[in-house]
């Protein structure tokens, strides 16, 4: 179908190109055979008058193909950023998934109490989401202030689990708000994800 739809306009363009250039010979045709005197059908005034109309013809033909050529570059171009946008649009859903998915491991890692795997994932996480959100022209659509929120709550997450490794005593420190930072991170993630999808 779009085959059809790209090569109809252009022929229908040649249709009017030979319909003028018809037109334009037969006018010029016209002008020596009966607007010029007898004397003055010369051959090379023929030559003159028929040169002139096929110039100016040139000319006009050479303007329509350098227009043609100039809205084929912007077409080519507006295509090339919509594929590079789509493609971003991608690169985030992928990583946004992944996100998803590393959210569910630390959170076993957790309940198995194995914290130091824990803490290496979350910042394996915090790397992911933090290339995401350079995707701003992806995100800008979208209310990020949760996001925004959730992902400051996963960094000072880290540090509280970081303390509680290392043996730092934190009285902010709560394993199972952590899991549930964690979970309202996954929904907001998973949220940003499927809207990007739609987009």
């Amino acid at each position: 179908m779009t085959t059809v739809a790209n090569k109809s306009p252009k022929k229908n363009n040649r249709n009017w190109v030979k319909f003028f250039f018809v037109v334009g010979f037969l006018a010029t045709f016209f002008l020596f055979t009966f607007l010029l005197k007898h004397d003055e059908r010369t051959f090379s005034n023929g030559v003159t008058i028929f040169g002139t109309y096929l110039s100016l013809f040139g000319i006009i033909i050479s303007y329509l193909q350098i227009k043609s050529v100039k809205d084929t570059n912007e077409l080519t171009k507006q295509a090339i950023a919509d594929s590079l946008q789509r493609l971003n649009q991608l690169v985030v859903i992928a990583d946004l998934s992944k996100a998803i998915k590393i959210i569910e491991e630390i959170q076993l890692f957790i309940q198995q109490q194995n914290y130091p795997i824990a803490l290496i994932r979350m910042k394996d996480l915090k790397t992911i989401i933090i290339q995401a959100k350079h995707h701003e022209d992806e995100l800008m659509n979208i209310n990020t202030t949760l996001f925004e929120i959730n992902v400051n709550e996963l960094i000072k997450d880290i540090f509280r689990l970081e303390d509680y490794i290392l043996g730092v005593r934190n009285r902010n420190f709560n394993v199972s708000k952590i899991s549930k930072n964690l979970g309202a991170l996954s929904t907001i993630l998973t949220i940003v994800e499927i809207k990007l999808k739609n987009n």
